[in-house]
């Protein structure tokens, strides 16, 4: 107990005696990231995504873009999202379209580039498989978002957000340095993110709930993130499961950053676009979009 209580006072003695610039605390990376919030500056990204459904590998993707901020936080989204089809994925998918005319049209459209811009509160589409969907006129397609929308949908993770930054850091299962590692759910991240429970639109039931979400996150010397890798996994049939990684790097915060929406006529309501008939000729619908495989692999 003695030694105890020598000690004590003897790291207490030191602390007293110190120089004061001894006693400032370590930059908090949440509170690093909320010095970013300033009007006209913001931060550029690069993303890389993987699926794989079973033991195949899915449709992947690349992001590039910029975030700028605002005093509370994201204030607008500018970036392009490529699809990124592997060569086994692209050949049978040729072969599809050269002997179907239609499949070959939307193939194009399935592999072409993506232009997001999110701001206040709009998203806004042009390109991909939505290019089909637009009245003469129009470029874009508008409908109800939130400024961090264009940055999502591939990263789960919203390291933007000051408490889930926080939240994450805090419940690390391991550091090294300024990397840390740790898991979460589905069901905690839509407790805690509100960009997550935007991406789902309701909370997730089942096993969807209890799918975990094995994430990476990198702090450059001013505790700022310049990495987030994030990998999960959920099941879609008792015998196939869904797996999806996605690695965002981030560079250059602080730059300048001016994002400006669309102009109004060139921008299609999603309502109105809702109201055309649009049907993806089947062996792609079938095979890659909305019916998942069977315990044996069919998707018929």
């Amino acid at each position: 107990m003695r030694r105890w209580i020598a000690g004590a006072l003897a790291v207490s003695a030191l602390t007293v005696g110190a120089p004061a610039y001894a006693q400032v605390k370590p930059t908090d990376p949440a509170g690093a990231l909320s010095k970013q919030f300033v009007a006209g500056q913001g931060v550029r990204l690069t993303e890389k995504t993987r699926t794989w459904i079973g033991r195949d590998e899915y449709i992947g993707s690349v992001r590039q873009g910029v975030i700028g901020f605002g005093a509370k936080g994201v204030a607008a989204v500018e970036n392009t999202r490529t699809p990124v089809l592997t060569a086994e994925l692209r050949k049978e998918l040729k072969e599809s379209a050269a002997k179907n005319e239609d499949v070959a049209d939307s193939l194009d459209l399935l592999t072409e580039r993506l232009y997001l811009i999110s701001k206040g509160e709009r998203l806004y589409l042009n390109g991909g498989l939505l290019s089909d969907l637009l009245p003469d006129g129009k470029s874009w397609i508008g409908m109800p978002g939130h400024p961090y929308s264009a940055a999502y949908g591939d990263q789960l993770i919203n390291v933007f957000e000051p408490a889930t930054l926080r939240h994450l850091l805090a419940t690390a299962g391991g550091r090294r340095g300024d990397q840390y590692r740790g898991s979460t759910t589905f069901a905690q991240l839509y407790k805690i993110s509100p960009s997550f429970r935007e991406q789902g639109g309701r909370a997730p039931e089942g096993a969807a709930a209890r799918t975990v979400v094995s994430w990476r996150i990198t702090l450059d010397a001013r505790k700022l993130v310049k990495r987030v890798a994030v990998s999960w996994t959920m099941p879609v049939t008792k015998k196939i499961s869904m797996r999806g990684e996605t690695e965002t790097r981030y560079s250059d915060w602080g730059t300048p950053v001016n994002i400006t929406a669309p102009p109004a006529d060139q921008v299609a309501d999603i309502k109105e676009v809702n109201d055309r008939s649009f049907a993806p000729p089947s062996p792609i619908d079938r095979d890659y979009v909305s019916v998942p495989p069977g315990d044996d692999g069919n998707t018929e």
